[in-house]
């Protein structure tokens, strides 16, 4: 199973699309424009994008050049849904980092199989580099258990890679390599990231103070919790917490 993100205007196209990938067992949220789609992205990390490129307010193109600038959101695939099929429009949405094209209108069943074969190509890419790093063979919970071991140690400002691996039982090294290689990041910028979209969320779905969060999310300081995060999402704190209310508020 994996988690998708499907950004199209067309109501009736979304709904077709999200039921059929439901029915293949993913997990799956909508957008109906880029715009709507960034909302969505501190909440649910997919492990792939299907986009439409005619969408209003931020169309696809404008959409995935956003993403690649996100130091959070960059590594996610893209496929792009459209009835442009000129040969320089997939030129151009290639060059701009989308992995493939579904011409409209597409069959299901192509569809399903294009996201069978991206996801379990990651699953696979995984496992190999696993194996590679460590000597031995992978085991395939450990997405899951590095996972937990960040939450369990969120609140740890002194959560170091050495740690890591202790709580991991992999060799320094290893963890290194495997983390390296498979994410093409530095762990402590593995680790920043995700204190960081813990952070987002505590932002927009609760009333803790900004010290609070920066505590709970292992910031060792607020000046550096707030540094962090303008850096990343280019708002303070306070301010990105002040556009959402705002946009809450609204009718």
């Amino acid at each position: 199973m994996a988690k998708i993100l499907v950004v199209e205007d067309d109501k009736q196209l979304r709904e077709n699309i999200c039921e059929q990938l439901q029915l293949d067992n993913h997990q799956v949220r909508t957008a109906p424009d880029g715009l709507r789609a960034f909302e969505v992205l501190p909440f649910f990390s997919p492990h792939l994008i299907l986009c439409d490129i005619m969408m209003p307010q931020m169309d696809g193109i404008a959409f995935i050049r956003a993403i690649k600038r996100h130091v959070n959101y960059r590594t996610i695939p893209v496929i792009f849904l459209t009835a442009k099929v000129a040969q320089q429009d997939k030129i151009q949405g290639l060059e701009e980092g989308a992995i493939d094209y579904l011409s409209k209108p597409f069959l299901f069943r192509e569809l399903s199989l294009k996201v069978k074969n991206i996801t379990s190509h990651q699953t696979e890419f995984l496992l190999q580099e696993l194996e590679q790093a460590t000597g031995e063979k992978p085991e395939i919970q450990f997405v899951k258990l590095f996972s937990e071991r960040l939450e369990l140690h969120l609140s740890d400002p002194s959560l170091t890679v050495e740690k890591m691996a202790g709580e991991m039982n992999m060799s320094l090294s290893a963890l290194q390599r495997t983390i390296k290689k498979y994410l093409g990041r530095s762990y402590i910028d593995i680790v920043k990231d995700y204190r960081l979209r813990k952070a987002t969320s505590f932002l927009i779905q609760t009333d803790y103070t900004l010290q609070q969060i920066a505590d709970k999310c292992g910031f060792s300081s607020l000046s550096y919790f707030s540094y962090s995060f303008k850096e990343a999402n280019g708002l303070s704190p306070l301010r990105f917490r002040q556009h959402h209310q705002v946009r809450a508020d609204l009718p």
